[in-house]
């Protein structure tokens, strides 16, 4: 047990000094700028998909608001 957090801790830093060397490579560092715009353009995507969640939300909201404000005024 006592090895194999040893062993991990050690596969992780040799994987972070190989990533870190990949990345400052001509061909790593165009790899990373791939990949970060592409989860540029994810993030905008999921955004734009809550935002228009978030309005039908609210559109449901105000209607169910309307609707309540309707039956308290009839009584």
């Amino acid at each position: 047990m006592k090895y194999e957090r040893a062993l991990l801790f050690a596969a992780g830093v040799i994987v972070g000094a190989g990533t870190v060397c990949f990345v400052r490579s001509k061909l790593g560092k165009k790899a990373a700028v791939a990949v970060v715009s592409k989860g540029l353009e994810l993030r905008n995507c999921v955004a734009a998909v809550a935002e228009r969640a978030k309005e039908a939300v609210e559109d449901v909201v105000a209607e169910a608001k309307y609707v309540a404000e309707q039956k308290t005024n009839a009584n």
